[in-house]
């Protein structure tokens, strides 16, 4: 008879290792002023990589989750999106690493969006006042100040500085805030490429089309970069070429989160859960092939916290001598008591969730994610040199083990 066995703690020994890997779930990149490195979020820290080779490395290891990297174009800081006491503020680290300072602390939603061309103030979108709204704040603190103050703009976001007319460009609606993940909307709050000069008081709307035009991202010449569903219905990149809109991108997945550097000549974008950057001179897309390189700084001894409530699934062996659990990611296996627990090293990053045994009490079938797709695997359980044997290579999530 199977029954679940509570595990409070489990204790193991590792052996500390530098591990390489082609890495997925990749997201919100932006380029240093040169375009010669990328700042990226994975696995909830900020990384940086060169944009030739791809080497990766980590740049933060705070306990909450670190995102919506940007750079100042003076390249010496970089503005973040932090989750440290678990609700986002706004922080900043220097560009090569060192001590992170906070800049905002609200019980709201602040998430930095851009930098001002002096790289003194970070603009930042933020639901403090109520409804989503654009902010700035200084780069060394201080009392956050709403950019748009009059009654037309209620749902301010997104906002970036252009270098040298003043204007601040935005969108102002939910398509391209918490519904971007819905293409080809087309209607009356579709968002548009739009300006806004606080100094002049003029507004200007670059764009019209019917469906979604958002997220403008602008170099130090004032090329503006932006995403577009128009061709195909899919999120792809386009420019203002004279005024006119231009597709330079014609992927038939989506593109997300695109960032110009600020010297231009290169944008990089997140698509298929990897990066990509587009070099302008070239009219040219490539994949970056991020390497990661980790070198674990872990004590040999580690406890793992793992009550029932993180066991994500657990099978025991059909001669119910031995148990099998999936725990953040990891697989376990132990005596049927939970007196001796070990971890299966499976040589991946991948996240392991499903388990079961399978007839001979030694080997276990298992899922874990190929390409952001959950796929089926077998492993061995008593030895810990083994590799996993991958059964499926598939396009979809494979799920649900089906029980006897």
């Amino acid at each position: 008879m199977k029954k679940l066995v509570t595990i409070a703690t489990l204790i193991f020994s590792i052996q500390s290792i530098a591990q390489n890997s082609s890495a997925y779930f990749l997201s919100n990149p932006c380029l240093t002023p040169d375009g010669q490195t990328v700042i990226f979020s994975f696995e909830g820290d900020l990384w940086k990589a060169n944009s030739r080779d791809g080497q990766a490395s980590r740049l933060t290891a705070m306990q909450g989750y670190e995102t919506s990297a940007k750079v100042s174009p003076d390249g010496k800081w970089i503005a973040f999106t932090g989750r440290q006491y678990g609700n986002p503020d706004v922080f900043i680290i220097p560009v090569n690493g060192g001590e992170v300072k906070q800049i905002t602390h609200h019980s709201g939603t602040d998430d930095v969006t851009s930098w001002s061309w002096d790289s003194k103030y970070i603009y930042f979108n933020s639901n403090r006042m109520g409804q989503l709204s654009g902010f700035k704040v200084s780069s060394d603190g201080g009392t956050p100040v709403r950019v748009f103050s009059n009654y037309f703009f209620q749902y301010d976001h997104n906002l970036c500085e252009h270098p040298s007319s003043g204007e601040i460009f935005f969108n102002d609606t939910w398509e391209s805030s918490n519904q971007v993940q819905r293409k080809r909307y087309k209607g009356p709050f579709n968002p548009d490429i739009q300006s806004y000069n606080p100094k002049t008081k003029q507004y200007k709307k670059y764009t019209d089309w019917e469906g979604k035009d958002f997220a403008a991202t602008l170099d130090r010449s004032g090329n503006i970069y932006f995403i577009s569903d128009e061709a195909n219905g899919e999120y792809n990149l386009y420019t203002l070429d004279n005024g006119r809109k231009k597709a330079l991108t014609k992927f038939s997945s989506s593109i997300k989160t695109p960032s110009v550097n600020a010297e231009g000549g290169r944008v990089v974008f997140e698509k298929d859960y990897q990066l990509w950057i587009y070099d302008v001179k070239t009219n040219k897309e490539n994949k970056l092939e991020v390497s990661i390189i980790r070198n674990n700084v872990l004590p040999k001894e580690k406890d793992f916290d793992v009550r029932p409530g993180n066991i994500v699934a657990y099978d025991v062996s059909p001669d119910g001598k031995k148990l099998v659990l999936s725990s953040r990611g990891e697989l376990f296996v132990s005596d049927v008591d939970g007196k001796f627990i070990q971890l299966i090293n499976r040589g991946s990053t991948e996240r392991a969730r499903e388990v079961k045994w399978l007839a001979d009490n030694k080997t276990i079938l298992f899922n874990q994610t190929l390409d952001g797709y959950a796929n089926w695997y077998t492993i061995r359980a008593d030895s810990s040199a083994n590799k996993p044997k991958q059964l499926t290579n598939e396009k979809k999530k494979n799920r649900k083990i089906g029980g006897e």
